[in-house]
């Protein structure tokens, strides 16, 4: 699997296959979703739930909440192996967390308010949800895992804060931290207790627009694509895809801001999307964000709108459906 030598833009300029391509996962992620009672159609839960247009005009962010309570914890460590999907499902997790958390309504079933999993500063150093209680149920010790199912077992099973259980020390993300499980099923003593925090339902999104209102309202978004990237933000923190022509990432990130403002619209010919990558401070350039006095994180950068068309895309509630987050604009005009 791993080693010291490890470097993942490396590996997958090389050709790692990080993300893998199952069409079975997403009809077994729409068949659980269907089953514990939500909808796989995003359009639909959109309309539904008064999300459409949410983020029209607008510059809406998440990570700040992830800030809010874990000041420091993004980007977190570089990844050790190809266990993308895992960590960037783990980060989609926290970011939609941290939202209902702030937000501070009660769940409708249980009646609890929504609470952030209270770590030590290690383990929230390593990003407080642990991506090796995904990781660890893909049934085989290989790199490389699937959006849909690791957003199945997200929901199915449940997942873990970072900490020390009677089975494994999960506290930091390392060697033989992420080798717990694979191709060695997780004992019903470690299932019974990922199922005490669970993500409560998934929806898949179809387009751009989709993806912007979800954000807009709150749920950070998933995504697995073959799309690569450069290194190096420009002034204002965007990178176009493929900076090599032959660059090519089989790789998962998570999105957790949308820029949709005219101004941007206007300097950049379409929105924009903030791309979270895990492999610690891995890129570099300005990472101001137009017009304002705020920053995006190490490890980020802002995508156009259109490279979504080429991505699968899932957006994860935690406790509360899917309301619309009453969010706040940060000191940032036109941000909800």
């Amino acid at each position: 699997m791993s080693d010291t030598t490890f470097d993942p833009f490396d590996a997958y300029n090389r050709g790692l296959v990080g993300a893998r391509h199952d069409p079975r996962a997403e009809e077994r992620l729409i068949d659980a979703i269907m089953r514990g009672g939500g909808d796989a159609d995003g359009g639909r839960v959109a309309y539904e739930w008064g999300l459409a247009n949410a983020g029209k005009g607008k510059l809406s962010m998440i990570y700040p909440y992830v800030e809010q309570f874990y000041q420091g914890t993004w980007p977190g460590p570089t990844q050790l192996t190809g266990d993308c999907v895992a960590k960037a499902a783990a980060n989609v997790i926290l970011g939609t967390l941290c939202v209902e958390a702030a937000m501070g309504k009660p769940d409708e079933v249980t009646g609890f308010v929504e609470e952030v999993p209270q770590v030590s500063p290690a383990a929230a150093a390593n990003i407080p949800i642990a991506s090796e209680s995904l990781w660890m149920w893909r049934g085989y010790d290989q790199d490389g895992w699937n959006c849909h199912e690791a957003a199945r077992v997200a929901v199915e099973i449940g997942f873990l804060a970072r900490g020390k259980y009677p089975f494994a020390d999960f506290t930091q993300y390392t060697k033989q931290s992420i080798r717990f499980g694979g191709s060695r099923r997780p004992s019903d003593e470690v299932k019974a207790e990922c199922a005490k925090r669970r993500v409560r339902t998934a929806t898949i999104l179809t387009d751009w627009e989709q993806a912007r209102d979800y954000i807009a309202c709150g749920f950070a978004v998933l995504t697995c694509s073959n799309l690569g990237f450069g290194n190096k933000r420009d002034e204002n923190g965007v990178v176009l895809p493929n900076g090599k022509s032959d660059r090519s990432w089989a790789h998962a990130q998570g999105i957790f801001a949308v820029d949709d403002r005219p101004e941007i619209v206007k300097k950049y010919g379409e929105t924009l999307f903030l791309w979270l990558n895990q492999w610690a401070v891995w890129n570099s350039g300005p990472r101001g964000i137009y017009g304002t006095n705020l920053v995006i994180p190490e490890g980020s950068y802002w995508v156009k709108a259109s490279e979504l068309r080429r991505t699968k895309m899932i957006a994860f509630s935690s406790i509360h459906g899917w309301p619309r987050a009453k969010m706040t604009d940060f000191g940032a005009t036109g941000n909800i």
